[in-house]
Protein backbone atom coordinates (compact mmCIF):
# COMPACT_ATOMS: atom_id res chain seq x y z
CA UNK A 1 0.00 0.00 0.00
CA UNK A 2 2.92 2.55 0.84
CA UNK A 3 3.95 2.15 -2.53
CA UNK A 4 1.25 3.42 -4.40
CA UNK A 5 -0.56 5.25 -1.96
CA UNK A 6 1.17 8.76 -3.07
CA UNK A 7 0.04 8.07 -6.70
CA UNK A 8 -3.18 6.14 -6.43
CA UNK A 9 -4.44 7.52 -2.89
CA UNK A 10 -6.74 10.42 -4.47
CA UNK A 11 -8.62 8.09 -6.91
CA UNK A 12 -9.08 5.70 -4.29
CA UNK A 13 -11.23 8.44 -2.10
CA UNK A 14 -12.93 9.13 -5.02
CA UNK A 15 -14.00 5.73 -6.47
CA UNK A 16 -15.56 5.49 -3.13
CA UNK A 17 -17.38 8.52 -2.55
CA UNK A 18 -18.27 9.07 -6.61
CA UNK A 19 -18.84 5.24 -7.89
CA UNK A 20 -19.65 3.41 -4.32
CA UNK A 21 -21.62 0.56 -6.56
CA UNK A 22 -18.51 -0.30 -8.30
CA UNK A 23 -16.37 0.31 -5.29
CA UNK A 24 -18.14 -2.54 -3.38
CA UNK A 25 -18.08 -4.60 -6.56
CA UNK A 26 -13.86 -4.34 -6.32
CA UNK A 27 -13.85 -4.91 -2.54
CA UNK A 28 -16.19 -7.94 -3.09
CA UNK A 29 -13.63 -9.22 -5.97
CA UNK A 30 -10.39 -8.65 -3.65
CA UNK A 31 -12.23 -9.96 -0.67
CA UNK A 32 -13.00 -13.14 -2.74
CA UNK A 33 -9.31 -13.27 -3.95
CA UNK A 34 -7.19 -12.37 -1.20
CA UNK A 35 -9.32 -13.33 2.32
CA UNK A 36 -11.11 -16.37 1.39
CA UNK A 37 -9.02 -18.02 -1.31
CA UNK A 38 -6.06 -17.12 1.02
CA UNK A 39 -7.76 -18.68 4.28
CA UNK A 40 -9.06 -21.66 2.13
CA UNK A 41 -5.47 -22.43 1.04
CA UNK A 42 -4.37 -22.50 4.55
CA UNK A 43 -7.12 -24.74 5.56
CA UNK A 44 -5.77 -27.00 2.44
CA UNK A 45 -2.13 -26.48 3.51
CA UNK A 46 -2.97 -27.69 7.13
CA UNK A 47 -5.23 -30.97 6.27
CA UNK A 48 -2.57 -32.03 3.16
CA UNK A 49 1.09 -32.96 2.38
CA UNK A 50 3.11 -30.38 1.30
CA UNK A 51 3.94 -31.79 -2.06
CA UNK A 52 0.27 -32.41 -2.95
CA UNK A 53 -0.03 -28.29 -2.23
CA UNK A 54 3.07 -27.64 -4.24
CA UNK A 55 1.52 -28.60 -7.24
CA UNK A 56 -2.75 -27.79 -6.53
CA UNK A 57 -2.01 -24.48 -6.37
CA UNK A 58 -1.11 -24.58 -10.36
CA UNK A 59 -4.55 -25.69 -11.12
CA UNK A 60 -5.41 -21.67 -10.77
CA UNK A 61 -4.05 -21.77 -14.28
CA UNK A 62 -7.21 -24.39 -15.60
CA UNK A 63 -9.65 -22.44 -13.76
CA UNK A 64 -8.64 -18.75 -14.54
CA UNK A 65 -8.89 -19.82 -17.99
CA UNK A 66 -12.24 -21.86 -17.45
CA UNK A 67 -13.71 -18.29 -16.01
CA UNK A 68 -11.84 -15.95 -18.43
CA UNK A 69 -13.66 -18.34 -21.27
CA UNK A 70 -17.21 -18.24 -19.63
CA UNK A 71 -17.59 -14.41 -17.59
CA UNK A 72 -15.23 -12.49 -20.19
CA UNK A 73 -15.75 -14.61 -23.14
CA UNK A 74 -11.70 -14.43 -24.27
CA UNK A 75 -11.49 -17.99 -26.37
CA UNK A 76 -10.33 -20.74 -26.04
CA UNK A 77 -7.28 -22.47 -28.56
CA UNK A 78 -5.85 -25.63 -28.94
CA UNK A 79 -2.20 -23.42 -28.27
CA UNK A 80 -3.79 -22.70 -25.06
CA UNK A 81 -5.13 -26.19 -24.01
CA UNK A 82 -1.59 -27.47 -25.17
CA UNK A 83 0.05 -24.41 -22.67
CA UNK A 84 -1.93 -25.81 -19.91
CA UNK A 85 -1.28 -29.45 -20.27
CA UNK A 86 2.36 -28.87 -20.70
CA UNK A 87 2.89 -26.19 -17.91
CA UNK A 88 1.04 -28.26 -15.64
CA UNK A 89 2.52 -31.46 -16.83
CA UNK A 90 6.33 -29.51 -16.30
CA UNK A 91 4.82 -27.94 -12.57
CA UNK A 92 3.86 -31.34 -11.60
CA UNK A 93 7.68 -32.69 -12.52
CA UNK A 94 9.04 -29.95 -10.92
CA UNK A 95 7.13 -29.23 -7.91
CA UNK A 96 6.96 -33.32 -6.90
CA UNK A 97 10.15 -34.71 -8.39
CA UNK A 98 7.48 -36.25 -10.77
CA UNK A 99 6.34 -38.44 -7.23
CA UNK A 100 2.75 -39.51 -7.19
CA UNK A 101 0.51 -37.47 -5.19
CA UNK A 102 -1.98 -39.38 -2.84
CA UNK A 103 -5.31 -38.05 -2.28
CA UNK A 104 -6.21 -35.67 0.47
CA UNK A 105 -9.22 -34.20 2.01
CA UNK A 106 -6.82 -31.31 2.15
CA UNK A 107 -6.70 -31.02 -1.51
CA UNK A 108 -10.58 -30.10 -1.96
CA UNK A 109 -10.12 -26.61 0.20
CA UNK A 110 -6.70 -26.42 -2.24
CA UNK A 111 -9.09 -26.47 -5.19
CA UNK A 112 -11.41 -24.42 -3.12
CA UNK A 113 -8.76 -21.55 -3.32
CA UNK A 114 -7.58 -22.23 -6.90
CA UNK A 115 -11.65 -20.82 -7.84
CA UNK A 116 -11.71 -18.08 -5.95
CA UNK A 117 -8.14 -16.80 -6.81
CA UNK A 118 -9.45 -16.92 -10.37
CA UNK A 119 -12.79 -16.00 -10.02
CA UNK A 120 -11.72 -12.60 -8.01
CA UNK A 121 -9.03 -12.28 -11.18
CA UNK A 122 -11.14 -12.47 -13.13
CA UNK A 123 -14.03 -9.87 -11.72
CA UNK A 124 -11.33 -7.24 -11.84
CA UNK A 125 -10.43 -7.73 -15.15
CA UNK A 126 -13.88 -7.22 -16.27
CA UNK A 127 -13.84 -4.23 -14.82
CA UNK A 128 -10.66 -3.11 -15.78
CA UNK A 129 -11.59 -3.78 -19.71
CA UNK A 130 -14.10 -0.57 -19.22
CA UNK A 131 -11.28 1.28 -18.44
CA UNK A 132 -13.09 3.24 -15.80
CA UNK A 133 -10.50 2.58 -12.58
CA UNK A 134 -6.69 1.96 -13.09
CA UNK A 135 -5.34 -0.85 -12.01
CA UNK A 136 -3.26 0.30 -8.84
CA UNK A 137 -6.36 2.19 -7.27
CA UNK A 138 -8.19 -1.74 -7.61
CA UNK A 139 -4.18 -3.04 -5.60
CA UNK A 140 -5.16 -0.20 -2.63
CA UNK A 141 -8.00 -1.91 -1.78
CA UNK A 142 -6.36 -5.71 -2.32
CA UNK A 143 -5.32 -5.88 1.65
CA UNK A 144 -8.12 -4.14 3.24
CA UNK A 145 -10.60 -6.57 1.41
CA UNK A 146 -8.52 -9.45 1.73
CA UNK A 147 -8.15 -8.79 5.79
CA UNK A 148 -11.56 -8.04 6.78
CA UNK A 149 -12.76 -11.22 4.73
CA UNK A 150 -9.87 -13.33 6.55
CA UNK A 151 -9.85 -12.15 9.70
CA UNK A 152 -14.28 -12.47 9.71
CA UNK A 153 -13.38 -16.14 8.60
CA UNK A 154 -10.88 -16.67 11.53
CA UNK A 155 -13.08 -15.18 13.91
CA UNK A 156 -15.67 -17.51 12.41
CA UNK A 157 -13.15 -20.69 13.08
CA UNK A 158 -12.68 -20.16 16.39
CA UNK A 159 -16.01 -19.98 17.10
CA UNK A 160 -16.50 -23.36 15.51
CA UNK A 161 -13.07 -24.94 15.36
CA UNK A 162 -14.73 -28.19 13.89
CA UNK A 163 -16.02 -26.21 10.42
CA UNK A 164 -11.95 -25.80 9.84
CA UNK A 165 -10.06 -29.44 10.41
CA UNK A 166 -7.23 -28.29 12.43
CA UNK A 167 -6.55 -24.78 11.25
CA UNK A 168 -7.35 -23.28 14.47
CA UNK A 169 -4.45 -25.74 16.46
CA UNK A 170 -1.98 -24.99 13.96
CA UNK A 171 -2.43 -20.77 13.90
CA UNK A 172 -2.09 -21.55 17.75
CA UNK A 173 1.15 -23.22 17.49
CA UNK A 174 2.99 -20.63 15.60
CA UNK A 175 5.16 -18.23 17.79
CA UNK A 176 6.60 -14.52 17.33
CA UNK A 177 10.23 -15.03 16.87
CA UNK A 178 11.57 -11.31 16.77
CA UNK A 179 14.64 -12.01 14.74
CA UNK A 180 12.40 -13.72 11.83
CA UNK A 181 10.96 -9.88 11.38
CA UNK A 182 13.00 -8.67 8.73
CA UNK A 183 12.11 -11.62 6.91
CA UNK A 184 8.15 -11.38 7.48
CA UNK A 185 9.16 -7.60 6.56
CA UNK A 186 10.92 -8.30 2.72
CA UNK A 187 8.41 -11.50 2.18
CA UNK A 188 5.23 -8.49 2.61
CA UNK A 189 6.93 -6.10 0.63
CA UNK A 190 7.61 -8.54 -2.40
CA UNK A 191 3.81 -9.40 -2.11
CA UNK A 192 3.17 -6.01 -2.11
CA UNK A 193 4.87 -5.87 -5.55
CA UNK A 194 3.44 -8.62 -6.80
CA UNK A 195 0.05 -7.56 -6.26
CA UNK A 196 1.04 -4.33 -8.00
CA UNK A 197 2.23 -6.28 -11.16
CA UNK A 198 -0.34 -8.49 -10.84
CA UNK A 199 -2.80 -6.11 -11.89
CA UNK A 200 -1.05 -4.02 -13.83
CA UNK A 201 -0.42 -6.69 -16.15
CA UNK A 202 -4.10 -7.91 -16.19
CA UNK A 203 -4.70 -3.89 -17.27
CA UNK A 204 -2.64 -4.66 -20.43
CA UNK A 205 -3.05 -8.48 -21.10
CA UNK A 206 -5.76 -11.41 -21.50
CA UNK A 207 -6.86 -13.31 -17.97
CA UNK A 208 -5.00 -16.41 -20.02
CA UNK A 209 -1.55 -14.81 -20.83
CA UNK A 210 -1.37 -13.51 -16.87
CA UNK A 211 -2.23 -16.64 -15.52
CA UNK A 212 -0.21 -19.20 -18.00
CA UNK A 213 3.33 -16.49 -17.52
CA UNK A 214 2.90 -16.96 -14.33
CA UNK A 215 3.61 -20.65 -14.13
CA UNK A 216 6.89 -19.30 -14.76
CA UNK A 217 7.16 -19.10 -10.53
CA UNK A 218 8.16 -22.49 -10.12
CA UNK A 219 10.78 -22.12 -12.62
CA UNK A 220 12.42 -19.00 -10.54
CA UNK A 221 12.35 -20.38 -7.08
CA UNK A 222 14.65 -23.56 -8.13
CA UNK A 223 16.84 -21.03 -9.55
CA UNK A 224 17.08 -19.45 -6.52
CA UNK A 225 17.04 -22.35 -4.17
CA UNK A 226 20.56 -23.73 -6.15
CA UNK A 227 21.98 -19.84 -5.94
CA UNK A 228 21.12 -19.13 -2.19
CA UNK A 229 20.40 -22.08 -0.51
CA UNK A 230 23.01 -24.78 -2.64
CA UNK A 231 19.68 -26.97 -3.51
CA UNK A 232 19.88 -29.52 -6.58
CA UNK A 233 17.72 -30.46 -9.09
CA UNK A 234 16.76 -33.91 -10.11
CA UNK A 235 16.21 -34.71 -13.76
CA UNK A 236 12.76 -34.62 -13.56
CA UNK A 237 12.55 -31.08 -12.31
CA UNK A 238 15.29 -30.34 -15.12
CA UNK A 239 12.94 -31.73 -17.41
CA UNK A 240 9.86 -30.35 -15.63
CA UNK A 241 11.54 -26.56 -15.63
CA UNK A 242 12.40 -26.98 -19.34
CA UNK A 243 9.05 -27.77 -20.22
CA UNK A 244 7.82 -24.52 -18.75
CA UNK A 245 10.61 -22.99 -20.31
CA UNK A 246 9.64 -23.48 -23.25
CA UNK A 247 5.72 -23.07 -23.08
CA UNK A 248 6.44 -19.72 -21.82
CA UNK A 249 7.98 -18.75 -24.91
CA UNK A 250 5.90 -19.88 -27.01
CA UNK A 251 3.02 -18.36 -25.25
CA UNK A 252 4.78 -15.03 -25.44
CA UNK A 253 4.99 -15.42 -28.89
CA UNK A 254 1.51 -16.08 -29.28
CA UNK A 255 -1.47 -14.26 -29.47
CA UNK A 256 -2.58 -15.07 -26.34
CA UNK A 257 -1.50 -11.81 -24.80
CA UNK A 258 -4.46 -10.20 -26.37
CA UNK A 259 -7.48 -9.09 -24.44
Amino acid sequence: MVLILPRAGKYFKTLYKERPKLFWQLFLANGIQAGLGTFLSMIGIAMTEAINAGFLVKLATVTTIFFAWIILHERISLLKIGAVVSMLSGAYLLTTKGQALLPNIGDAYILGACVCWSLGNILVKKTLLTGSVVADVITLQKPLAGLLVFLSLLGVSLLKPDWFGGLVQILGGIRLNIHLLPYALISGLCLGITWIYLYRTLEVSSASYMTLMSMMTPVIVSLLAILFLGERLVLPQIIGAGIILISGILVAASDIVHP
